[in-house]
């Protein structure tokens, strides 16, 4: 016998805020952004029958933290996100390459992010919290003469999360 649930709203796609203080120029313009999937490893384990047991291991997969933003027209936001990149690895020199951790004195490799699911009054409801956050990938910005009017440059980011917890914030 079916069950009436607690609420008949369905999670509307717009009804969001993402927050991520490494780049803020980035976040105001933020279209959209992704609930990254999250999957666990499976191993076949090998039997005298003849086909395997599938069992599960102890390895487990996120998806990748996707957002597409409006690029502003001093390029802040997508300059943000193009340094970030650059301090995570030897892009110029080994001096200017970022601790993996934040310390008191200087950013990391990571920062940590947040994704607001609001409900349809616009009130947070659930809370993601992403851990140990770090951008694999800026999109480049395409300009064009034959647009046949003024259309904003949006780029994509791709990050790459550790992991994420979600917590409810409203119970209602």
């Amino acid at each position: 016998m079916a069950t009436q649930p607690n609420t008949q709203n369905p999670l509307l796609v717009n009804y969001f805020q993402f927050i991520l203080d490494r780049v803020p120029n980035m976040v105001f313009f933020c279209q959209s952004v992704n609930l990254p999937g999250i999957g666990y490893g499976v191993a076949d384990q090998p039997t005298t029958l003849g086909h395997p047991v599938r069992v599960p291991t102890g390895a487990f997969r996120f998806e990748d933290l996707e957002l597409t933003f409006r690029v502003d027209e001093n390029v802040a936001n997508w300059r943000e996100l193009h340094t970030w990149i650059k301090t995570t690895g030897n892009y110029d020199d080994d001096v200017n390459t970022l601790p993996y951790h934040p310390t008191k004195t200087k950013l990391g490799k990571t920062s940590s992010a947040t994704l607001l699911i609001t409900n349809s009054a616009y009130k947070p409801k659930l809370k993601v919290q992403f851990k140990h956050v770090f951008p694999q990938y800026v999109s480049g910005i395409n300009f064009s003469v034959v647009a046949p009017t003024s259309t904003e440059a949006v780029a994509t980011v791709k990050f790459a999360p550790s992991g994420y917890t979600i917590a409810t914030l409203d119970k209602s």
